[in-house]
C-alpha cells in the first residue's frame, strides 16, 4: 500500500471555535480536536525523547492496560503492540478550561523519518464540555475522531491524524509495522478503544 491519505476536516475546527450554549453537531466534523498551537506547545526540545507514562499490566484484560490519570480513564492496547509504541501527555489551556491529551506514536517511524510529529497513531483527550452530540450510536467515527463518553461535564475522545504518518517506501519495515498497528485504518480496528474504555472512579 503506497499511500493512504485520510482527508478529514477535524484539524480545521478546534473546540475553542465551538462556543455558545447550543449543541455542536459532531457529525459535521465540529469536534474537540488538537489546535495547531498545541502541537508546538507539546513538542519537547529536539534532543529529548518524550518519557513514556507508567504502564500498568493486569491479568484481567487481554492486552496492555493503561490508566491515564490526567485523562481520567483507562484503555487497553492490543497485545501485539508491546514494545512498538510510545506516548506522552500534555495539556492546552483554553478560556473555558484545560484540555488534556495523551499522544500515542510509533517510535520506529519517527526515527526513520527523523521528524518529531511522524508516526502518530492517535491522541486521547478529555475536554471540559459535554454538550457535543453525535448522530447515531457508538462507536461512531466522524471528523477523524471517536467519541468515548460524555459524563460529569467532560467529553472523552480519540483524535486521529489527518495525513500520512509513515514512510511511503513500500519496502519500509517501519511502515509495514505501523500499518499493521493501525489496522490499515479500517474503522472496526478501533473497537478495542471503545470496548476497553473505563472512567477512573
Amino acid at each position: 500500500m503506497k499511500k493512504f491519505i485520510i482527508t478529514l476536516a477535524f484539524m480545521m475546527l478546534a473546540l475553542a471555535a465551538c462556543g455558545g450554549d447550543g449543541n455542536t453537531d459532531i457529525s459535521n466534523n465540529e469536534y474537540p480536536t488538537l489546535p495547531e498551537q498545541a502541537i508546538n506547545q507539546a513538542e519537547p526540545p529536539a534532543s529529548v525523547e518524550p518519557e513514556p507514562l507508567e504502564q500498568f499490566l493486569t491479568e484481567e484484560v487481554d492486552g496492555i492496560f493503561h490508566q491515564f490519570d490526567n485523562l481520567g480513564f483507562s484503555v487497553v492496547f492490543p497485545s501485539f503492540w508491546e514494545g512498538k509504541y510510545g506516548f506522552y501527555e500534555f495539556e492546552v489551556e483554553l478560556d473555558f478550561g484545560t484540555r488534556y491529551f495523551v499522544a500515542v506514536y510509533h517510535p520506529a517511524t519517527r526515527e526513520e523519518l527523523d521528524h518529531y510529529h511522524a508516526g502518530t497513531i492517535f491522541t486521547l483527550g478529555r475536554s471540559p464540555r459535554d454538550h457535543y452530540t453525535y448522530d447515531g450510536e457508538l462507536p461512531v467515527m466522524a471528523g477523524g475522531s471517536i467519541l468515548l463518553a460524555q459524563e460529569g461535564g467532560n467529553t472523552y475522545f480519540v483524535n486521529f491524524p489527518s495525513g500520512v504518518e509513515h514512510s511511503e517506501d513500500p519496502n519500509s519495515e517501519s511502515a509495514i509495522e505501523y500499518l499493521e498497528m493501525v489496522g490499515h485504518w479500517e474503522p472496526e480496528h478501533w473497537n478495542f478503544l471503545v470496548n476497553s474504555f473505563r472512567l477512573i472512579d
